[in-house]
């Protein structure tokens, strides 16, 4: 398997039982090295504004950087923090003690408190900005007033940055006509703002959205996203709304950043909905090329699904360039697990078998999960990229 560039060995995660493992895959029992990799999946909140940021005029509901870590950690009882006040409304001495009051409160292994800050800008929308150390420079958008500006300028710093827009579809919109392969790894798919995967999803704030800057429109520009989840909270406490699951390799601020420069991510509603899903052994957040000679080599795709809901689970579905392709409402064990294999063809099953061209079809495949109580989770992508091949 070694050898083959459209299979490998699926990763083993921390929370996948052995009675769902055994429905994953088809066989009964995996040794060591049947894995690829060991991670670990870790749930914070990636969107959190303090007493610092008095949006909306509600800032007596924030709490101070330091008492927000506390509730995430020990109330929330969740991984990570990451706070994003506005880069536009602190000062140079404020955002020092932020990177402070992070430092203080990071605990490998118990709890990351992770350096970020809100970027903003009339005419280009909301950013947050993900550092992967401490020395993290304040960047306004009164200084670095577009999108490409604030890349080049992260670019330059010797502290790693990644970007991830926000309420896109909203008044306010970040500018998705454009992004950064390099620096912008994720959509943030769910906050305290509502659904933002497409037009009309269940939990949208409809009244205030327009058309075409959903997180599905924004993926068949061909822009190559994950997804997270944030609170955005300002009149709540962290991990009240949207939160994300970070599939890392240990709980530290450098795994985490790495893990999300991968788009090892799902994004959930602020339940804490577990789920694993690979193409072909390939996990969350991979890119796998094809041309049309590889047809035969890559197809059918064999889809692991397994979930571990919060509650009993409504429905998980598999999702192909924004298309519900495949749907199950039935566990086989108890009501919050379900876990299944998913063969998809080359081509449609009903369609034309002699004389059709190749499978020429680039595709983004993720998964979709509902719970009976409304809460929903969704995986980062895995993209199949389809190159021709003039040989």
């Amino acid at each position: 398997m070694a050898s083959d560039p459209f299979h490998r060995k699926p990763w083993r995660t921390d929370w996948l039982n052995p009675e769902l493992e055994h429905r994953k895959y088809r066989k009964m029992f995996r040794e060591p090295e049947d894995y690829a990799e060991n991670v670990m999946l870790f749930f914070g909140d990636m969107h959190k504004h303090t007493n610092l940021s008095p949006c909306g005029q509600v800032h007596p509901y924030n709490q101070s950087p330091a008492e927000s870590y506390a509730y995430a950690r020990d109330i929330a009882e969740t991984d990570f923090l990451a706070i994003c006040d506005h880069a536009e409304k602190i000062t140079t001495a404020q955002w020092a003690e932020c990177m402070r009051i992070a430092e203080a409160h990071n605990e490998p292994g118990r709890f990351v408190a992770w350096p970020a800050v809100e970027w903003a800008t009339g005419l280009h929308g909301h950013r947050n900005i993900y550092y992967r150390d401490y020395d993290a420079p304040l960047m306004p958008g009164t200084t670095y007033t577009t999108p490409k500006k604030l890349w080049q300028a992260l670019r330059t710093h010797a502290t790693p940055a990644l970007t991830i827009p926000h309420h896109a579809a909203r008044e306010a919109a970040a500018d998705l006509t454009c992004t950064d392969d390099d620096l912008e790894p994720a959509y943030e798919i769910f906050s305290g703002w509502g659904n933002e995967e497409y037009y009309g999803a269940p939990m949208q704030d409809t009244d205030r959205c327009f058309t075409r800057n959903f997180a599905v429109d924004t993926l068949l520009r061909g822009f190559r996203m994950g997804f997270v989840g944030g609170g955005d909270g300002h009149p709540a406490p962290p991990a009240d709304s949207g939160i994300t699951g970070i599939y890392a390799k240990d709980l530290s601020l450098s795994s985490l950043w790495d893990a999300l420069q991968q788009r090892r991510t799902i994004a959930t509603t602020g339940a804490k909905i577990k789920v694993d899903f690979h193409i072909n052994g390939f996990p969350i957040g991979s890119v796998i090329r094809f041309n049309q000679h590889d047809v035969a080599k890559l197809f059918p795709l064999t889809i692991g699904v397994a979930v571990q809901g919060a509650s009993n689970l409504e429905m998980v579905e598999i999702v192909e360039n924004g298309i519900t392709v495949h749907t199950k409402t039935k566990p086989r064990a108890r009501l919050d697990q379900m876990a299944y294999t998913w063969y998809r063809e080359a081509r449609p099953s009903n369609g034309p078998t002699v004389g059709s061209p190749p499978n020429n079809v680039s595709r983004f495949i993720y998964v979709r999960v509902t719970q009976r109580d409304g809460h929903m989770a969704w995986t980062s992508p895995i993209w199949l990229d389809f190159y021709y091949d003039e040989a």
